[in-house]
């Protein structure tokens, strides 16, 4: 036993030399953990006159701890003439001071630092880190600004100074650092954009900015930097008419393609601001045919049209078959373009979804889905679409060969992703629950985040209304009337669910039961009636998981759909002020500063 302790011990013995390379570097650090600096610096005074440059910074520290202070200085004067007069230890003699509270010596040295810098960009870069690791701010911009006329270069630091001006929370001198940078970084404006992104704190920094952005576009005539960046803000703003009218200016001006408008357009008609996104595809296609996105362009705006329609109060049918018409004579137009597949799917959605002509909805795609020529993500596309359509005309067996297919040919892929979520939800459709909660666990750990939060959506909502003991009817019943109104069977799907009212009155699913029949209402174009179901998930569930969604659509029916701003405005203040971890909250807060008149996020 002896033995094997003095094994033991010589191991640890070893370990420490091997570790650290030095015995005595060990004891000194083992006797400063166990609060015995003055041992410690017995063993670091021999290791600073063994290796100075090694040993500076510890031994400097343990002298400072005992207050040895002239110890201290004496060794700081020593290492700053051994290392040519390195500015760095001269802050280190102003810090020794400080801690003396001599403050006129230690100004003296901070100053002789900033005033003897050598033109040497990685020491004036050293000396401003120093001042920023001791919190001397001012002293750190003094250094870069200094650095600045010792280069000869103007350019030298802009962004080091943004940063700094930054950790001051001065957004105004953070601003004009980076847009006096700008005009150097002209093919890579996104090292700019990121950093403006740290000062757009609230809507007066944004306002400031705009202000200094429109005043260097009119001073700047040479270059359109800040004309970039000016849309850049507007598109941060989501004010997208601004975006595209400065766009269209830049496209006049460098004689483009139209291609910065149409992101543009794009993004505006995701973020729901058709109207900007009409002007931007119009004004690509009036650049005429010869243009790469004259197709697209008119796709698109197409698209954006039916989207406005279908996002109005009380569209009209023939408003529907008016598109349609549209829709068609795109196709005609050019049958042999691949645009022209893309605007056939367009048109089954407008058949399925909003037509309700499910037949031909599936008589448009199925071709698609069989044709070998085409690509290979716009034929997977084709085959979710061709899924959704026989599932809605009650062909779920089909479905299902459809959703595996892109499963199996995508996987790993986002729509291979979307394909296993819609055989889960198949799944749970189907009532076979424990099947749709396997696959929702896969989904969870492995996609994308917008399709992962459905999933944990669909995977609480089961995991909360099913009886794990016995076979759960009132569950299996609401899925089925969560089915019949994905089909658009509205009348069975509202009779399933007053079945399900009836004879479960004790079922966690009531307010489940509401928010459906809230969709069943709007999709009847009944906003008056949709708006009461989700008052009464407000007043009587607001803690529950629906809470949040329910006073969020009272904000979007009131706001685009009843026509009521104050109401709408108080609900999405409502969210803002008690659902803060909303997923709706970004988007509440952003339509609530629009109706109250102030530029958006």
């Amino acid at each position: 036993m002896k033995y094997l302790y003095s094994i033991i011990a010589l191991v640890f013995f070893l370990n420490a030399r091997a570790q650290d390379g030095n015995y005595d570097a060990f004891l000194a650090r083992q006797f400063m953990e166990n609060g015995e600096p003055a041992k410690a610096a017995e063993y670091y005074e021999q290791l600073f006159q063994k290796n100075p440059d090694e040993y500076y910074e510890a031994y400097s520290n343990v002298l400072v701890i005992l207050k040895s202070y002239e110890q201290a200085e004496k060794i700081c004067k020593q290492m700053y003439k051994k290392n040519g007069n390195n500015p760095l230890y001269l802050i280190d003699l102003a810090n020794l001071y400080l801690k003396q509270d001599k403050t006129a010596d230690a100004e003296k040295q901070f100053n002789k630092v900033i005033k003897e810098l050598q033109p040497n960009k990685y020491f004036i870069s050293s000396v401003a880190e120093k001042f920023i690791s001791l919190k001397k701010l001012d002293l750190a911009e003094r250094t870069y600004t200094k650095g600045k006329d010792v280069l000869k270069d103007p350019a030298v630091f802009n962004l080091d100074i943004a940063n700094l001006l930054l950790l001051k929370n001065d957004y105004p001198g953070m601003i004009k650092a980076y847009l006096e940078e700008a005009r150097f970084q002209e093919n890579n404006l996104t090292i700019i954009e990121n950093g403006l992104q740290k000062a757009l704190i609230d809507e007066s920094t944004k306002d400031l900015l705009e202000k200094e952005l429109l005043k260097l576009t009119q001073s700047e005539k040479s270059g359109f930097v800040y004309q970039d960046l000016l849309i850049w803000l507007y598109m941060q703003r989501n004010d997208f008419d601004a975006a595209v009218l400065q766009a269209k200016s830049i496209d006049l001006l460098r004689k483009e393609d139209g291609s910065n408008v149409m992101r543009i357009a794009q993004t505006a008609a995701v973020q729901k601001d058709y109207n900007a996104a009409i002007k931007g595809y119009q004004y690509v296609i009036n650049k005429g045919n010869s243009f790469p996105w004259y197709l697209n362009a008119n796709l698109e705006l197409i698209n954006v049209k039916r989207d406005k329609l279908v996002n109005a109060s009380n569209y009209k049918t023939e408003e529907l078959l008016s598109l349609k018409t549209t829709y068609l004579q795109f196709i005609q137009s050019y049958p042999s373009e691949a645009t022209a597949t893309n605007a056939i799917l367009e048109l089954a959605q407008l058949e399925a979804l909003y037509i309700h002509e499910i037949d031909t909805a599936i008589r448009l795609v199925l071709p698609i889905t069989e044709d070998r020529y085409i690509g290979k993500d716009l034929n997977a596309k084709a085959k979710l679409y061709l899924g959704d359509y026989y599932l809605m005309a009650d062909q779920p067996w089909e479905s299902i060969l459809l959703y595996t297919q892109v499963e199996k040919e995508q996987k790993g892929n986002p729509l291979g992703e979307e394909a296993k979520y819609r055989n889960a939800k198949l799944s749970y459709y189907k009532g076979d629950f424990d099947w749709a909660q396997t696959q929702l666990k896969i989904i969870k750990a492995s996609t994308s985040e917008l399709i992962s939060n459905d999933a944990i959506d669909l995977s609480v909502f089961i995991l909360d209304n099913l009886n794990t003991d016995t076979i759960d009817y009132a569950l299996l019943k609401f899925a089925k009337a969560d089915l019949l109104r994905y089909q658009h069977k509205l009348e069975e799907a509202e009779d399933t669910l007053n079945e399900i009212s009836r004879n479960y009155s004790n079922s966690a699913l009531t307010d489940d039961i509401l928010y459906v029949k809230y969709k069943i209402e709007k999709e009847r174009q009944n906003y008056t009636k949709a708006a009461a179901y989700l008052e009464e998930i407000e007043a009587k569930y607001a803690t529950d998981i629906l809470g949040d969604n329910a006073v969020f659509y009272l904000g979007e029916l009131y706001q685009i759909f009843l026509k009521d701003e104050e109401k709408a405005k108080s609900y999405y203040e409502k969210l803002i002020l008690n659902y803060k971890d909303s997923t709706f909250a970004v988007e509440a807060r952003k339509r609530y500063r629009k109706l109250r008149g102030e530029k958006m996020n």
